[in-house]
């Protein structure tokens, strides 16, 4: 099945299951963990260069070992951290 979208309305659906992520996970580990990093005295550039390589991991299990539809479904769409579309 082929369906034609504009630019709107993919953004609608990357925002919607964006929201849906968010309101799966909640507030991730990478994203606690970016916080726990710059509550400990780590600089922000390198709390924001863990927090990328948190992300991946993150992405890559819900993606390639849970195989969560959501994240998978926006992998698919759209570029995620663990994505190779440019």
């Amino acid at each position: 099945m082929k369906i034609e979208l504009n630019d709107d309305q993919l953004k609608i659906i990357q925002i919607a299951i964006s929201d849906a992520i968010e309101k799966y996970v909640g507030i991730s580990q990478s994203q606690e963990a970016f916080i726990n990093n710059i509550d400990n005295g780590m600089g922000k550039r390198e709390a924001e260069k863990q927090f990328v390589i948190d992300n991946k991991k993150e992405w890559d299990y819900y993606v390639n070992v849970e195989k969560n539809s959501l994240f998978c479904l926006y992998d698919y769409i759209f570029t995620s951290p663990i994505s190779f579309k440019r």
